[in-house]
């Protein structure tokens, strides 16, 4: 399996591709200039593409570049939680992404990765700043947080078995999530 990575729900876009379970390439630039050069598009399997929780325009950015080159080149799609690209490699625990959903709420994601397996993600839920448990928590990743340097391990991992278990999905079934 070969495929293209893409997610800017964040403020730095993320671009990778991958072979199998393993990340070849990784580049954290604007992606349409990147894209060009970045991989041969005749080679893919298919997309992976982050769907948030994250800004409104980076998460439909890099779903149109996605949806686009999806219709055009006739590749099934896989949409990843874009907070999976900020978990260290090797991680193991509870996790919590915190971002700011404005309005008064916070937007949180929570899971667990064990023995290297594929992380384990709640649906994102939307609470008051008061509400927010980190107890049990061992890593948090968001707004007022340092987030890690990106990296697409878990994204690879992820995605492999979703290709695997046959998740994949057309250009017009992506569900976005967004901070508002």
């Amino acid at each position: 399996m070969n495929a293209l990575i893409l997610d800017k729900s964040y403020p730095s876009p993320l671009l990778g591709q991958m072979r199998g379970q393993k990340i070849i390439k990784q580049l954290s630039e604007p992606l349409f200039p990147a894209l060009e050069n970045f991989c041969d598009l005749e080679e893919l399997d298919l997309i992976a593409v982050g769907t948030g929780p994250g800004s409104y325009m980076g998460v439909r950015a890099a779903a149109t570049i996605a949806k686009t080159l999806a219709f055009a080149k006739d590749l099934p799609l896989i949409e990843f939680p874009s907070p999976l690209a900020f978990l260290p490699p090797g991680y193991e625990g509870h996790f919590v992404f915190v971002g700011d959903a404005k309005m008064g709420q916070l937007f949180i994601l929570t899971g667990e990765v064990r023995k290297g397996q594929v992380p384990i993600i709640s649906p994102p839920q939307l609470i008051a700043p008061a509400d927010l448990d980190l107890t049990g928590m061992d890593f948090i990743v968001g707004d007022g947080f340092l987030p890690p340097e990106p990296n697409l391990d878990w994204v690879a991992l992820y995605v492999h078995e979703q290709w695997t278990q046959g998740k994949t999905l057309d250009a017009n079934s992506l569900t976005l999530t967004y901070l508002r």
